[in-house]
């Protein structure tokens, strides 16, 4: 491949410049003239293309020679080939008529500029050439120059004419030749150009909506920067401009079309325009025909449907229309919408362009029409509700409607994220309410306390919440199923499982009855939940199973209106350590809630969906999951959201090998202060924070925060949780060099498993445990672990106990497969990109490979024969005692680096795999001097 391509250029067209520059070599093969025919849609990037080619052809040592047409080019005929070879020597003149032997001419001059060296003729936009210069150029390629030149053509060919076509055609079973039809740009190329702006899934989605096109990209990436989107008037942006150039030269009926269409939206047929318009219908078939040749409008698969070429340039139209042309517009628009008996989504778009003050039916369509579509377009709702509250007048006989529009409004303003707002706009709702609507008073209950609850703010309306219950007794309205839900999110935020049981099996019987079945998903992902907190894993896997059917058995339409039920199935799936389920229903959540700007329970789907992608492996995802979460944190009030978004990028990132210090500290620093951690979601977020300070080397910073969870005891935190929690103390007090400690943390693991049954994490401590202390023991414990994580897809913990498998295999005089589990266990975490774990199972390896088979005899010798340097048995020591290598270093007056050597060396001498071994052999040592002199 070209080298030059390397450091070329145009990011995602590597291929299309190889390939011309390829052809270019076959030049001087040839000896002759051969053509490069360069086609696709507008703003697919071929001028770009084109423009590069030129530059590596002259740094090839060929001629080149380039002509574009312009804006305005039927103004000034065969401009292009006067721009082309202006300079040149014996050049005609050829403006005015042609004369006949005007192209013979050209040929001899451009033989002439090929006879000492290669000519590549590049001429672009051939579509938009004037008649005189496609005549030209058709003569040209009918007899081409008899020298080494690349003719270049790009055009793009729905905008190209019949001429224009034939004649290269023709030329392409005549000449050597190539077509080359550049394609939309890949999603790893629209990756690459977008950087690290926004989330995976957000960037995802503007790939597909700009179809790869660089042009489209542009202007949608422009749109969606910043409030300067709904911004009106010609000129908004360089992108309009661009784009409204297309239309030069289009005007009366034809430009009217094209007004008329971009006020109806992405799609329109004639009978409308023509209504709109006023129009003869018979009229606008003609005109629509001006804006198809210039590819401007294409006609829909079937019927007299008709759309822009994309969405964005019908949107720079709108946006070029004057305000009393746009409202003009709209208003016929409307009228001839309801003349149809259009649908009120239909209609919704022009009636709030066009509505006047005090239209109470208008008021009511864009009301009804907003609560349509809040879920899945939040922010067009919000638009619609914010034009029905400003046209209804203040006064008592429009009280209740507007109340209905307050209510709709406070969740629109809570699914696009924006809670502060929302949560004001429902209290001032709730006050408005007028009595004798329970139904609307529990809904908006129900929506302040999920607010409250989002934003960390619990206990403020816990009296309202409980009187409403209070008020409603035994009502088994769908509203009051919503109210006793919420009651169970906050009695287990609280920690009373019990409690949060009883409300969540209350609302689902009510859901039930009323064949509800997104809450009843809802509910039944709770109870899963709350059946793990109790201990009842029985009860759990039987609910959790029938809950995840409901939420698989949703359409993706339908899923933004369930995406609570999707909170709670999946985070009982990661209690019951279905990993691989979890991170399928957390991902379908997340991108569903992206899709829709959905902003009120993205935040927890984004904390289960980064424990979800951890567990699976997948680092890098759960990076920028953690990474889209903290952003939304950084927008929110919340304290206790962005102490769980710092925690959760922190652990990320430290399984990465990637720690920032800064973000690290902020975490800690909130940590410390206690405030933000705040229920269930704040508790893991500090095993996060501590497993992340483990796997930064500080195992005593992971230990100090154990107390955040609960103390010793893990008060209040479920049995998996703990079970997590025990297996990672195991592992921060062996860093530490403390097995006995070690030894106490997995006694607890094996304690829980006679209440909750086997678990793989409860092996891993204790296989750990063993491999310090008596490591020929650890063998099955190990193979254990293994066995109890494969089946729940937690590919981490997998490679984790495959490390202390192949330790221990090697314990037990089984060297070669000891090697090759630690080989298999270090290829998977370089696969997967968990570097520090990958380094450590590399460290064992080589220490194993470098000591050779491990004979059982050698393995049972005494201490006594095992000589350790003076220097060697003071660190022992100091291992023995807690400190870490930085206090070791302080304490010896000696680097950091020698600690790790001397260190190094003691576990070859030793046969242990980390400081705990050590810390056991100084003590058993010391012991057996005891022994031996008690003798």
């Amino acid at each position: 491949m070209d080298s030059s391509l390397d450091h070329g250029t145009l990011l995602g067209r590597t291929t299309e410049l190889q390939s011309l520059v390829d052809f270019l070599d076959m030049l001087n093969v040839h000896n002759t003239s051969m053509l490069a025919n360069v086609t696709g849609e507008p703003g697919i990037g071929k001028s770009a293309i084109l423009d590069a080619f030129a530059e590596m052809a002259r740094q090839r040592g060929a001629t080149v020679l380039t002509g574009r047409a312009f804006r305005g080019a039927a103004g000034r005929p065969l401009g292009v080939f006067s721009d082309l070879l202006e300079g040149c020597h014996d050049m005609p003149s050829i403006s005015g008529e042609l004369p006949e032997d005007t192209h013979r001419t050209i040929r001899g001059l451009l033989e002439q500029l090929a006879a000492d060296r290669p000519l590549v003729l590049v001429l672009d936009d051939c579509h938009a050439y004037d008649p005189r210069s496609l005549t030209l150029l058709g003569d040209l390629l009918r007899k081409p120059p008899d020298a080494p030149v690349m003719l270049v053509l790009g055009y793009r060919d729905r905008q190209a004419c019949t001429g224009l076509r034939s004649s290269i055609q023709d030329r392409l079973r005549a000449l050597p030749a190539m077509h080359l039809e550049v394609r939309q740009l890949s999603e790893e190329a629209v990756y690459q150009l977008l950087g690290e702006a926004g989330t995976p899934t957000w960037r995802k989605q503007l790939h597909q909506d700009s179809g790869g096109n660089p042009r489209y990209l542009h202007a949608l990436l422009r749109e969606r920067s910043g409030p300067d989107e709904a911004a009106y008037g010609p000129g908004t942006n360089h992108d309009d401009i661009d784009f409204l150039g297309e239309f030069d030269g289009i005007t009366g009926l034809p430009r009217q079309v094209a007004d008329a269409a971009a006020v109806l939206g992405d799609g329109f047929d004639i009978a409308l325009i023509a209504t709109m318009l006023a129009e003869p219908e018979q009229t606008v078939p003609a005109a629509l025909d001006s804006l198809i040749a210039r590819d401007l409008v294409r006609p829909a698969a079937h019927g007299t449907s008709f759309a822009f070429r994309h969405p964005v340039i019908r949107r720079a139209i709108y946006r070029s229309l004057g305000l009393s042309r746009r409202i003009g517009l709209h208003e016929r628009a409307e009228e001839a919408l309801r003349e149809r008996a259009a649908t009120p989504l239909q209609r919704a778009p022009h009636v709030q362009h066009s509505i006047r003050h005090g239209d109470l039916e208008g008021a009511d369509l864009l009301t009804g029409a907003a609560v349509q579509i809040m879920a899945n377009q939040p922010d067009t709702a919000t638009a619609w509700l914010r034009t029905a509250l400003q046209t209804l007048p203040q006064q008592e006989a429009t009280r209740d409607r507007r109340a209905v529009v307050l209510t709709a409004l406070a969740k629109s303003l809570g699914i696009s994220g924006k809670l502060p707002e929302s949560l004001s706009t429902m209290h001032y709702a709730l006050r408005t309410i007028g009595v004798g609507r329970p139904d609307q008073r529990a809904e908006a209950v129900a929506h302040i306390a999920a607010v409250e609850r989002m934003l960390g703010t619990h206990s403020s309306t816990d009296a309202v919440l409980r009187a409403e219950m209070a008020a409603r007794g035994d009502d088994t309205t769908v509203s009051t199923a919503f109210l006793q839900l919420e009651m169970a999110h906050r009695e287990l935020v609280r920690d009373d499982a019990a409690a949060s049981h009883e409300w969540a099996t209350r609302a689902l019987a009510i859901s039930r009855l009323h064949g509800h079945h997104a809450l009843e998903a809802s509910c039944l992902g709770l109870l899963s939940k709350t059946d793990c907190a109790l201990g009842n894993v029985s009860g759990a896997s039987t609910r959790l199973d029938v809950a995840a059917a409901i939420l698989d058995g949703m359409l993706d339409d339908k899923l933004p209106e369930s995406l609570d039920a999707a909170v709670w199935i999946g985070w009982s799936e990661v209690l019951l350590r279905r990993w691989r389920d979890a991170a399928r229903h957390f991902g379908r959540a997340v991108d569903s809630a992206v899709r829709t700007s959905n902003g009120l329970v993205l935040p927890h789907l984004l904390l289960g969906h980064v424990m979800a992608l951890r567990n699976r492996g997948r680092l890098v995802d759960a990076q920028a999951a953690a990474q889209h979460a903290l952003r939304l944190a950084e927008q929110s009030t919340s304290q206790e959201q962005l102490f769980i978004a710092r925690a959760m990028l922190s652990w990320a990132n430290s399984h990465l090998g990637g720690p920032d210090k800064e973000l690290d500290a902020a975490a800690e620093a909130m940590a410390r202060v206690g405030d933000a951690v705040v229920g269930w979601q704040g508790a893991l977020a500090v095993r996060m924070l501590a497993e992340a300070r483990l796997m930064n080397d500080d195992p005593d910073g992971c230990l100090e925060l154990v107390h955040l969870a609960g103390g010793a005891n893990l008060q209040g935190a479920n049995a998996t949780s703990r079970a997590t929690w025990y297996e990672l103390l195991v592992r921060a007090e062996l860093d530490a060099g403390r097995p006995g400690a070690a030894a106490r943390w997995a006694e607890r693991s094996e304690a829980l498993t006679k209440h909750v049954g086997p678990s793989g994490l409860s092996h891993l401590a204790t296989a750990q445990v063993l491999l310090a202390t008596d490591p020929t023991a650890a063998l099955p414990r190990a193979q254990q672990a293994v066995a109890g994580i494969r089946p729940t897809g937690a590919a981490i913990d997998e490679l984790r106990a495959r490390i202390v498998l192949g330790v221990a295999m090697w314990h037990r005089d089984c060297p070669d497969e000891a090697l090759r589990e630690l080989r298999s266990a270090k290829v998977g975490l370089e696969r997967i990109g968990a570097l520090p774990l990958a380094k450590r199972a590399r460290r064992e390896q080589r220490r194993l490979a470098a000591r050779g088979p491990r004979l059982r005899e050698q393995s049972e010798r005494t201490t006594a024969e095992t000589v350790l340097t003076r220097r060697e048995q003071q660190i022992a020591e100091l291992v023995r005692d807690g400190l870490t290598n930085r206090r070791i270093s302080r304490t010896l007056s000696i680097s950091e680096k020698t600690v790790e050597m001397h260190l190094t060396n003691l576990f070859a001498k030793l046969g242990v795999v980390n400081r705990a071994g050590v810390a056991a052999y100084v003590t058993n040592s010391q012991l057996a001097a005891m022994a031996a002199s008690a003798g």
